[in-house]
């Protein structure tokens, strides 16, 4: 008796902190969006210091320097890559600082999710697995995150970064839903509706094509060549011309889960309502961005809308018996 009711405490702990963590995980994507859309990823343009501080420097002033041969001062970080210091910005600085803040405590969530996992490994051994790997894949994105600021934010680097973002975001979700379950239950998952899982990798797909987007407007943002933001869409290419129509594979196959699910009054078919009122949601912020100059706001809430998506299509493609429960 004393052990199930060490594995019940166990088991909840582990569900609060996985709950957290997940959390964590989807506030540190919308920090990232503010940070693409500020052009702030090099407002710290070295790693892990700050022009070369722990802690960000208060001004130009406190960043060591050199002077080059036409008196421009740079700062030279370790790679041996030169920064001009009239390049210092107080705000980008800041924001890419708090980006970097976050992820260092998602990192310690993480590293505690994966220790109260411990306690479980003989009853669940999946919880432990998942905590693992959840650990692996953060460790792993801090190390790309290095890269890609070392990179000057190569393309390429970045969509992976996201796309593994993702991946992480709904391993933690998968964590928190299985540990609501009872031990003995755990196996219990219900039936995916049919087009679910299709759904999943088509909103991945859609976060990839999105993420590319965004990296080819990246050049205008530091340089807009005396293009208007309206015309900057214009000049991505390939990227933008596949992102656009996979939306509406995305409602299609949004509404093909939502009407597979219209005799069933379980908790799937309300994530079935809110899959596609995120949807329609995001094809709008789409329309506000083409036709409205990019606006800061709509890219900020179009990738955390891409976020939330990704989550609502994975509980619709990999349900988990009881958990369910909880979103009824």
């Amino acid at each position: 008796m004393k052990n199930d009711e060490k594995q019940t405490k166990a088991r909840k702990a582990f569900r609060r902190m996985a709950w957290v963590t997940f959390c964590a995980v989807f506030f540190l994507v919308a920090v990232g969006g503010m940070v693409r859309v500020t052009g702030a990823g090099l407002g710290c343009p070295d790693w892990p210091t700050c022009w070369g501080c722990w802690f960000p420097p208060s001004g130009p002033e406190e960043i060591p320097s050199f002077t080059d041969d036409a008196g421009n001062k740079f700062y030279e970080d370790k790679q041996g890559n030169r920064h001009l210091i009239s390049e210092f910005d107080y705000s980008k600085m800041w924001i890419e600082y708090l980006n970097r803040m976050v992820g260092v405590v998602v990192g310690l969530m993480i590293i505690a999710t994966f220790i109260l996992s411990l306690r479980l490994r003989k009853n669940d051994p999946r919880l432990f697995q998942g905590s693992l790997t959840a650990l692996l894949l953060v460790l792993f994105q801090g190390w790309l995150g290095a890269v890609v600021v070392r990179s000057g934010l190569q393309p390429g680097i970045i969509t992976l970064h996201m796309v593994l973002a993702m991946i992480l975001l709904c391993l933690l979700l998968w964590l928190a839903r299985r540990a609501c379950e009872e031990a003995e239950n755990v196996n219990s998952a219900l039936d995916p509706p049919r087009y679910a899982r299709i759904l999943t990798g088509a909103v991945m797909l859609q976060v990839a094509t999105g993420t590319q987007v965004r990296e080819g407007i990246d050049p205008f943002i530091k340089d807009s060549k005396g293009l208007p933001r309206e015309a900057w869409l214009d000049q991505v290419g390939l990227a933008d011309d596949l992102h656009r129509p996979t939306s509406w594979l995305v409602l299609i196959l949004v509404l093909l889960t939502w009407n597979g699910l219209r005799d069933m009054g379980s908790p799937q078919r309300k994530l079935a309502h809110i899959a596609v009122g995120i949807t329609l949601a995001q094809m709008t912020l789409g329309l506000i961005l083409e036709n409205a100059g990019l606006p800061p706001v709509a890219q900020t809430l179009h990738l955390t809308g891409a976020a939330a998506l990704v989550c609502v299509a994975f509980c619709l493609g990999w349900p988990t018996g009881k958990a369910e429960k909880l979103i009824a």
